[in-house]
């Protein structure tokens, strides 16, 4: 009888972040709780929403499959500005299905005025939140 392998729980840190700005938030990375947290912190802030921001693209040019790519935030400022912020590893930005949801991401925020942010470790470090 073939033994069949167990599911290896994600390595990721997830939990839930009570924000002052964005009530409870589901966070499913270390990362992401990090930049929750400078968020509050940040008093150029006004609020922000996780993963509640759907943009569609498609994921498949051939077939024309439509899917729906949620960015992590949805950052407001009290100048009135937004930026959609997603959170990646560096290791992951050329991956084919981050680049479609970027592009979409891309074409949806300037139709909607709205500047699209990428942060990886590069930028956490730059922004002192990691070592």
């Amino acid at each position: 009888m073939a033994r069949r392998r167990k599911k290896r729980k994600g390595h990721y840190h997830t939990g839930v972040h009570s924000s002052p700005k964005a009530g409870d938030c589901k966070y499913r990375s270390g990362w992401e709780l990090l930049y929750m947290q400078y968020l509050d912190d940040n008093t150029d802030v006004i609020g922000y929403t996780y993963e509640e921001t759907i943009i569609p693209y498609v994921s498949n040019t051939k077939t024309g499959k439509q899917r729906k790519y949620y960015p992590d935030f949805l950052v407001e400022h009290v100048s009135g500005t937004q930026q959609l912020v997603e959170i990646k590893p560096s290791r992951k930005l050329k991956q084919r299905t981050v680049t479609k949801k970027l592009l979409a991401a891309g074409d949806w925020c300037r139709a909607n005025g709205i500047t699209l942010v990428v942060i990886t470790e590069v930028e956490l470090k730059q922004m002192g939140l990691l070592k």
